[in-house]
């Protein structure tokens, strides 16, 4: 006989105000509320053409290989195996596999490129790169006001 059902949360940023949170596992989108947009959390698979301004996932977008994305996308892990132009900011992994071809300026924590895929673009990679992961710190571990600009 199953047992009561855990709740399962996960943390996530907000992908307008970058505010954290916690939400249920299962959550599809939810409400920031800090500035009250809307969030999507779910994994999107994008396999045709999609042209918008901003593409913010609060989860993994993966770009087939018929996939072409014009828009600046945000998201915790981002695959792409398509066509992607405009700016990323990936939170964990960029994963560009064999027929990927981006070009755009490319910001993300960790990066793997299989032979064969494309970059075109200035890149930092690199968990110090994502100012955006210092607010999922805890209060006692986010950098000091002082110890912002000193270099």
């Amino acid at each position: 006989m199953p047992g009561p059902t855990e709740s399962r949360e996960r943390r996530i940023l907000c992908t307008s105000c970058n505010a954290p949170m916690s939400i249920a596992a299962e959550a599809k989108s939810v409400s920031c509320p800090t500035c009250h947009q809307r969030v999507v959390t779910e994994a999107v698979v994008v396999k045709g053409y999609v042209a918008v301004r901003r593409y913010p996932v609060a989860n993994r977008i993966s770009i087939t290989k018929k996939g072409i994305v014009y828009a600046a996308v945000r998201a915790d892990d981002l695959d792409i195996d398509g066509v992607l132009q405009g700016e990323a900011v990936v939170l964990g992994t960029l994963h560009l596999k064999k027929h990927a071809r981006v070009t755009g300026p490319v910001r993300a924590s960790y990066l793997r490129v299989d032979k064969g895929a494309s970059l075109v673009g200035p890149v930092r990679i690199g968990p110090e790169a994502i100012e955006e992961l210092d607010a999922l710190l805890p209060a006692d571990m986010q950098p000091a006001e002082s110890d912002v600009g000193d270099a």
